[in-house]
């Protein structure tokens, strides 16, 4: 049976007694420790090997954040270990004697870390929330074949506004949504633009007309599907804290859904006009009233309760007034027309523990 390391109280005794213990002493689990990956290897493999729990594989990769699939590692690479965390007594793991770091100075603040929600969502298709009618930049008009349905690698022809394009450019195909209602108000709202894929021009075949091919699609592409000016999207969010007391509320939801569950895009009516950014958290919430019997209020007179807590989500782009946000944690189905409420933080929630760090710029 595999035994934890450790070092015990009477080891280090009489260590101390000998005279032999100073500072640059460190316990076996307070040590730098690595491993170094084997053919096969996965973080899944390692952790059953080090630690005797595979499931400290999320963790483990945050730590590393060098490796872009866990399930691939190459053969000699050196993992860092996790810190306090013990190891198995016959792992084939390697002691880095380091010292320890500098006191930071009480001046210097941590700025917030940036986390990579590319195997969550795919942050280019994420679209967003326009309250007045979407002008396009351009249309597909034909496929190079007889295609109804298209994808990534197939040549189309596009008409592009006033002929602007030229070869490289690149254009974001989108679907615009019929005019949407407001969930709480019932009055004409907006439209959700979703995007369908990406394409790069080749050349112009006469005015107006350019040969193109489609570099990405996240979803189906078609003939007549509209153009929009592409503008690239970070994978990696920096968390930052809202204006507290902030609130809104989701307004629209990403395929028009009726309930919206964890990983959801939504959309809400405010931006960065009124001071919200990607990377800020919202709460959540249900907000409730009762009527209490027996005190001397007006009939129908409510008296307001705490609010329900149903999740959380994340804001990852914004225009003027409206934003866009993936909720990241859903305790049950979330209404369209859900308050939203800036979350006030101290300490990065635990969700993010999970989701992988991007390396540092």
């Amino acid at each position: 049976m595999n035994r934890v390391r450790r070092i015990t109280l009477g080891a280090i005794l009489v260590v101390f007694c000998l005279g032999i213990f100073h500072a640059d002493i460190r316990p076996v689990w307070a040590q730098s420790l690595t491993y170094t990956v084997q053919q096969g290897d996965t973080l899944w493999d390692v952790c059953e090997k080090v630690y005797g729990n595979p499931d400290l594989w999320p963790k483990l990769w945050e730590m590393n954040p060098f490796i872009t699939n866990p399930h691939l590692l190459k053969p000699g690479d050196v993992i860092t270990l996790l810190e306090g965390v013990p190891v198995l007594d016959n792992a084939p793991v390697t002691a880095v004697k380091t010292p320890a770091p500098p006191k930071p100075s009480a001046s210097v603040v941590k700025p917030p870390e940036a986390y990579d929600f590319s195997l969550l969502k795919n942050m280019d298709a994420l679209g967003y929330l326009s309250l007045i009618p979407v002008v396009p930049k351009g249309v597909i008009v034909s496929g190079e074949s007889e295609k109804i349905m298209l994808g990534a690698g197939d040549t189309v022809y596009v008409q592009v506004t006033g002929s602007t394009a030229t070869a490289g450019d690149r254009f974001t195909v989108c679907n615009v949504s019929p005019l949407l209602k407001d969930p709480k108000t019932k009055q004409d709202l907006g439209y959700v633009v979703s995007y369908l894929g990406r394409l790069r021009i080749l050349e112009r075949v006469n005015s107006g007309l350019f040969k193109a091919v489609i570099e990405k699609s996240f979803r189906t592409i078609r003939k007549g599907d509209p153009l929009l000016a592409y503008t690239p999207v970070s994978q990696c969010i920096k968390l930052s804290k809202g204006i507290p007391g902030l609130t809104t509320y989701i307004a629209a939801v990403e395929d028009q859904k009726v309930m919206v569950g964890q990983y959801t895009t939504v959309y809400f009516l405010k931006g960065s006009a009124q001071g919200i950014e990607p990377g800020q958290l919202f709460r959540i919430v249900q907000e409730r009233e009762v009527e209490l019997p027996g005190e001397k209020k007006k009939t129908g007179e409510m008296t307001r309760l705490p609010d329900a807590e149903r999740g959380f989500c994340l804001v990852v782009s914004t225009t003027a007034d409206t934003g866009t946000a993936i909720v990241l944690s859903a305790k049950q189905d979330i209404p369209n027309g859900a308050s939203l409420k800036v979350m006030e933080w101290t300490t990065v929630p635990p969700f993010f523990s999970d989701i992988p760090s991007c390396p540092k710029e």
